[in-house]
């Protein structure tokens, strides 16, 4: 069974455990848009390292009564800040993902955006849906993301 936090509504506020969980699981989606295109990650299966966990690759979003579970047992924290700590290990070597930047989803206009780098906090956003990154001023101004809004659109 999964458990989807859309679908629970507050399941989750308040609780700071969780709340440290969901942006441990939006840091690896971010790796993610890295590893994809970096053949160092790809030969070291970096994204393979939650196999047990495959859905936290895909979103933030869904959760499994397994995941739910470890959260509360005190095993799922350690196990994500173990997997994130590699992530970041990799990515911090790494000239292919150190230099790996993209565009903003609204504008697709220059500075280009890199996740992790001090200035991102400020300057950028992502999408709470699909992750996709914006320039924070694009997407205050649109208040939508083009990706989820086209998936929307193709769905009806």
């Amino acid at each position: 069974a999964v458990v989807s936090t859309q679908s629970t509504g507050g399941l989750f506020k308040g609780v700071p455990l969780m709340a440290e969980i969901r942006k441990l699981r939006e840091s690896v989606i971010l790796y993610k848009a890295h590893f994809v295109q970096c053949s160092r990650a790809l030969k070291e299966e970096l994204c393979l390292k939650l196999k047990d966990r495959q859905h936290f690759i895909d979103t933030s979003k869904w959760y499994t009564l397994q995941d739910l579970k470890d959260a509360h047992g005190e095993v799922l924290l350690p196990e994500l800040q173990g997997i994130v700590a590699q992530f970041e290990a990799h990515y911090q070597s790494c000239n292919t993902c150190t230099n790996t930047k993209f565009y903003c989803a609204v504008c697709a206009d220059p500075p280009l955006l890199a996740p992790f780098s001090k200035e991102a906090v400020y300057s950028m956003a992502s999408c709470p849906q699909c992750h996709g990154l914006m320039h924070r001023a694009c997407y205050n101004s649109s208040q939508s993301c083009p990706h989820c809004s086209s998936s929307l659109l193709n769905e009806s």
